[in-house]
């Protein structure tokens, strides 16, 4: 493992690059998308790290505004700059005399899943995608966890914040939601419970990762849909569990392919086995195509 520096612009993206140990040829390079709220220490350097054993050159990296990210402003979850990340990283791989430019896929978990095909959906120097526990953060944020809240009740959320996103552009202390609860109860759906397991607790605890989102994030995201036009630009081979987007997909797209892992919830492909092997492989034979 490797700390890399990842030009995007005028901006700097800090990563971990991930090699096998002995490179002969030009190999396949991925690019590993963190969860929203995650940086790259914690499950995209599980993935980068075990598919790096299996014959790929990775790449985990923190997202613009969050982790090692020195610019401003902190803490921002924006989709659209989450997306154009991954272009930025698949100029860096494409730089490496040892990848093939031709070979390069992206894998994201839980919002990097969405994310990840947002960036597919308009960068066809992506030759493949990979999802796990894909989440599409825009519908998250606009029904809810489980799906079951309505969109247009977002209006007053974006009503309600928008007094705090003005005073923090005339001077006052930004604001900040959460990603998963902090303090979870019964109420709690179970996945958002083990995700606070998981963040909060020496589990995978990071101090980069502060459980914290600034207000003005919740208009990017509730404006954000990474299934938008999917249907007509996201061509290349997709692996994933999400019912929507095979759907979205299947009529189109001759190389999508939906795995489920029985017994395997949200977080289980985080960090315990069976699930983590069971999806790296599953992950890395879907790739030997590109």
């Amino acid at each position: 493992m490797l700390p890399i520096s990842i030009v995007k612009g005028s901006i700097t993206l800090a990563g971990l690059l991930f090699r096998p140990d002995n490179i002969n040829s030009t190999l396949p390079g991925v690019v590993v998308v963190h969860p929203g709220g995650g940086v790259k220490e914690q499950v995209a350097s599980v993935y980068a790290e075990r598919l790096s054993q299996q014959g790929y050159v990775t790449v985990a990296y923190d997202a613009a505004h969050q982790g090692d990210y020195e610019g401003l402003p902190h803490f921002l979850e924006d989709p659209n700059s989450r997306v154009t990340d991954v272009s930025a990283v698949v100029d860096y791989l494409e730089a490496l005399g040892y990848v093939d430019p031709d070979r390069i896929a992206v894998i994201g978990i839980c919002a990097g899943g969405g994310y990840a095909a947002g960036a597919a959906k308009g960068d066809h120097r992506l030759k493949a995608v990979a999802m796990v526990s894909a989440v599409n953060i825009g519908d998250s944020t606009r029904e809810g966890w489980l799906g079951n809240e309505v969109a247009a009740d977002k209006i007053a959320l974006l009503q309600q914040i928008a007094e705090p996103i003005q005073a923090e552009s005339n001077g006052t202390e930004p604001q900040y939601s959460t990603y998963v609860p902090s303090i979870p109860d019964e109420s709690t759906p179970y996945d958002l419970r083990d995700a606070a397991d998981y963040y909060l607790t020496p589990r995978a605890q990071h101090p980069n990762t502060q459980n914290k989102m600034l207000l003005r994030s919740h208009p990017l995201t509730m404006n954000f849909d990474a299934w938008n036009f999917a249907d007509l630009y996201l061509t290349q081979p997709t692996l994933h569990s999400s019912e929507r987007l095979y759907n979205i997909l299947e009529p189109n797209n001759l190389g999508v392919r939906q795995y489920v892992i029985p017994g395997g919830r949200h977080m289980d492909f985080y960090d315990r086995e069976p699930y983590v092997n069971l999806s790296v492989l599953e992950i890395a034979q879907f790739l030997r195509q590109i």
